[in-house]
């Protein structure tokens, strides 16, 4: 056997037709090889599929422009554009054209090409090579066993064959894509053609087709109402708003169709087109085919509707609110309300008893929804006009509402006095008089600079700063020079009238507020975001934030006022009805309102926050001697406070133990009574033994001790009154006007704020926070005080004109440690600074309380909560 397969040559025909014996051969007789016949059964349908696809393909690329033609002309049928024999004698030359050249280009396939075709789509051209003959080595049985092999090699591969599919892309043939637009017009006409509606009579039909009408109605868009297509409505009445537009059109033939009525305008029945507004009522008639006929009522446009409601509304800030109620067939689209002088009613006295200058009326905006329908609004009129000269004169309010036909309507004169400023400050009073009459009439000039010179005649017995005393000289320079310059009848120029109008202003508000302005301000701007914040409906987390700012800038108020509280006459009278408020009545009412929101109650947590305003407005702080004899007595009262509070503590520490340990009260064995024994068989709210007396307690007393208090009250309720006693102390502590007298306000306001929070969580039985709140109401109460010893050394050092200093004892008391320690471990402070006794013993007492909490917080058998407790506070101590 040779090392290598030999294949025999074989004879192929190229152009060998299938099915038949032979090959062509340039000359002689023409033979064609036949398949096998298993080749011939799987290939017959595969070659008869493919030679019809063959057949379309070459009919669609010399025939599509046939095609086109007879789309489009469906397209025109349907549209009514082959009317005329003019367009059909086209049309139909240009498909004899069409039809002409696609006969020329369409040629048969034949069966060789068929066969090609399928062959080229398959790999390695199978269909060929069956039917090729074995050339050399017939006889050679090798080389007939491979010839076999590969024949069947290439049976098998047409054994899934799949016929072409034919190719009908033409589109770089129609670069247009007209093919495209004819199908689309020919499939709209075969869809709305006109077969496809119901048969009618011939001459109606032609009457339908020769002309056509449409037309439609628009009411004003002010409205808000759709447009009416006439077509869709059914005959009878339409209502209609005034003023809304009538469209008509008509097409095709204009003797077939009329339009009529008494709503037109003029005859229209020539017109193609008709476009006019609908003003008055009557009908329209379509004259034609198929007539139409309407009624046609156009409804007026009411003119809006506007009442002011309900009292009128005045604040201290000088703002008003009235209520007023509008409303209107389509909605309103805007309003005003003028302010207007009602110059018969004003009191033609002083300055006023001349004619006011021709003023124009005041307009505000009326404030409307931004959402929603405005045919019926419920709204509320809010200004502040306290600088308009019309301010403290009668006025009259006439509400003005518009809709959108430019109509407008009005309320009645709402008179009323137009809301001012009230001024406390005599000063500040007599420059607004004079600014109102400068601002009535500029004749007015000479005589308020003359009322104004007057009034500085003794600048020394007013207390003018005297920033705003050089102010006022100014004005009145500057008043008196225009005066000289100008006729008397006339006054002085307007630009200058307004600049000392504007000067005289300001200098009164600064003269009644003093330095309480800023702090007003902020007081204010944070009561208007918190009631804009509950009108909008803020959540619970947003309205607890303003509230806390609120309660910060009302902080800072009373701080101001109690910084003008030294300038205050102390003998002067008060009020018969004056009422005495605390910090702690004010944070209360702050808690009260605080409630109300988080119930929902929003309307009344406004009202009661409108009134705490009004009192924050009128508050006055009541001033004391500030003697060397009262500052002892308040610095006793606060150590007083603060070995009251020290002894709560303990008895805070003693409950916690015994909730421990799962004892009642006072029956822990451990326990060792305030009294210097065990708490057996006694509680520790008071009631078990004396008090204050001598023993390892130090001392120390609670607050229901002093002045005979009941010893059945709560721990909580001793807490609380301890914060009011607090506060008490702080209204009257002397030395506000020393920065560390103002301090020393503050801090002692932070310890009855953390007393309040002790009490809070005594309340709720959560006694482990009780005890943080009140070691930081001692830390505050010590700084407080060592502040407060700050300002009475500086005020007494400003009597003897010198430099103020520190005192020992207040070095001392502020270098305690909360345990009463110095930093240096030894009690440094007497006996009357240091609350918690003498030193030695304050230091045995505090090395034993701190080895107790040690041991008690390394037992595991403590409850985690005591546990916890005793870890954070050795981290504090």
């Amino acid at each position: 056997m040779p090392s290598f397969v030999h294949v025999p040559p074989m004879k192929r025909c190229w152009d060998a037709i299938p099915f038949q014996n032979g090959c062509d051969v340039p000359t002689g007789p023409v033979t064609r090889p036949v398949l096998p016949p298993k080749a011939q059964k799987r290939l017959r349908w595969p070659l008869a599929l493919t030679r019809g696809g063959m057949i379309v393909e070459r009919l669609w690329q010399a025939a599509w422009p046939l095609a086109t033609v007879a789309l489009a002309a469906i397209a025109l049928a349907g549209f009514g554009g082959m009317q005329g024999w003019v367009s059909i004698i086209l049309m139909g030359l240009a498909a004899l054209i069409c039809l002409v050249l696609a006969a020329r280009r369409f040629i048969w396939p034949t069966a060789d090409q068929t066969v090609r075709r399928l062959d080229n789509s398959l790999k390695g051209h199978p269909i060929a090579t069956l039917r090729d003959e074995q050339a050399t080595g017939v006889d050679d049985a090798a080389s007939a066993r491979l010839w076999q092999a590969h024949q069947s090699r290439m049976l098998g591969q047409i054994e899934n064959v799949q016929a072409i599919s034919p190719d009908l892309r033409v589109a770089a043939k129609d670069p247009l894509a007209l093919r495209l637009i004819a199908a689309t017009g020919a499939g709209m006409a075969i869809i709305f053609g006109p077969w496809t509606s119901a048969p009618t009579s011939g001459a109606e039909t032609t009457a339908t087709i020769s002309a056509s009408w449409e037309g439609w109605i628009e009411p004003p868009s002010y409205t808000g109402k759709p447009s009416l297509y006439l077509d869709d409505q059914s005959d009878g009445t339409l209502h209609i708003p005034t003023g809304s537009r009538l469209t008509l059109r008509r097409y095709g033939d204009p003797l077939a169709l009329a339009f009529q009525g008494t709503a037109l305008d003029t005859a229209a029945s020539a017109v193609t087109s008709l476009t006019q507004q609908i003003t008055r009522d009557g009908t329209l008639i379509i004259d034609g085919p198929v007539p139409r006929r309407w009624s046609l009522t156009a409804m007026p446009d009411s003119p809006p509707e506007i009442r002011p409601v309900g009292p009128l509304t005045r604040q201290l800030s000088g703002d008003f609110t009235l209520n007023f109620e509008a409303e209107d067939d389509y909605g309103i689209t805007g309003g005003e309300v003028i302010i207007s002088l009602a110059l018969d009613e004003v009191t033609r006295d002083h300055g006023l008893s001349i004619d006011p200058e021709p003023r124009t009326g005041v307009s505000v905006d009326l404030p409307l929804p931004y959402r929603g329908l405005r045919t019926q609004i419920d709204g509320t009129l809010q200004e502040n006009l306290i600088e308009h000269p019309f301010a403290g004169l009668p006025v009259t309010l006439t509400f003005q509402a518009h809709d959108g036909a430019d109509q407008t309507g009005e309320s009645q004169p709402y008179a009323m006095i137009l809301p001012t400023r009230r001024f406390l400050n005599p000063v500040a009073k007599a420059l607004i008089e004079q600014r109102r009459d400068l601002l009535w009439n500029r004749a007015n000039a000479r005589r308020a600079s003359q009322v104004l010179r007057a009034t500085l005649t003794y600048p020394e017995d007013l207390h003018l700063p005297e920033g705003l005393y050089l102010q006022l000289r100014s004005v009145i320079r500057r008043l008196e020079a225009g005066i000289a310059f100008t006729d008397v009848a006339q006054g002085v120029p307007n630009d200058l009238r307004d600049e000392v109008a504007q000067v005289l202003w300001d200098v009164a508000v600064q003269l009644d507020d003093g330095q309480l302005g800023d702090a007003r301000a902020r007081m204010e701007e944070a009561l208007k975001r918190l009631e804009q914040a509950m009108r909008d409906g803020a959540s619970a987390e947003e309205l607890a934030e303003l509230m806390e700012d609120y309660r910060d800038a009302m902080r800072d108020y009373v701080n101001q006022l109690a910084q003008q509280a030294p300038d205050q006459d102390p003998n002067a009278p008060q009020p018969d009805n004056a009422i005495e408020l605390s910090q702690a009545d004010l944070d209360a009412m702050m808690d009260r309102i605080e409630e109300l929101m988080r119930e929902g109650r929003a309307d009344e947590a406004m009202q009661l926050l409108q009134q705490m305003q009004e009192m924050m407005e009128n508050m006055q702080v009541a001033q004391g001697g500030e003697g060397q004899g009262q500052g002892d007595g308040a610095r006793e009262d606060l150590r007083e406070t603060m070995r009251q509070q020290q002894g709560l503590s303990d008895q805070a520490f003693r409950d916690l133990q015994e909730q421990g340990q799962g004892s009642q009260a006072g029956e822990n064995q451990d326990n060792e009574g305030r009294d210097g024994g065990q708490g057996r068989g006694q509680s520790h709210d008071g009631a078990g033994g004396e008090q204050g007396q001598n023993g390892d307690g130090g001392g120390q007393e609670g607050p229901e001790s002093q002045g005979g208090g009941d010893p059945g009250n709560s721990l909580a309720d001793q807490q609380r009154a301890l914060q009011q006693q607090l506060d008490s102390q702080r209204r009257s502590l002397p030395g506000a006007g020393d920065p560390a007298g103002r301090a020393a306000r503050n801090t002692l306001d932070k310890a009855g704020r953390a007393m309040g929070r002790a009490a809070d969580a005594l309340e709720q039985g959560d006694i482990p926070e009780a005890l943080d709140q009140q070691a930081d109401a001692m830390e505050a109460l010590r700084e407080g005080l060592r502040q407060f010893d700050q300002a009475m050394a500086n005020q007494q050092a400003e009597q003897d004109g010198q430099q103020g200093g520190n005192p020992g004892e207040s070095d001392s008391a502020s270098s305690q440690d909360p345990l009463g320690r110095s930093p240096t471990g030894q009690g440094g402070a007497n006996q009357t600074d240091n609350p918690l006794g003498d030193t030695e013993e304050t230091y045995r007492r505090a090395q034993e309380l701190m080895q107790e909490l040690r041991k008690r917080s390394g037992d595991t058998d403590r409850p985690e909560l005591e546990r916890d407790y005793l870890k954070r506070l050795l981290d504090r101590f």
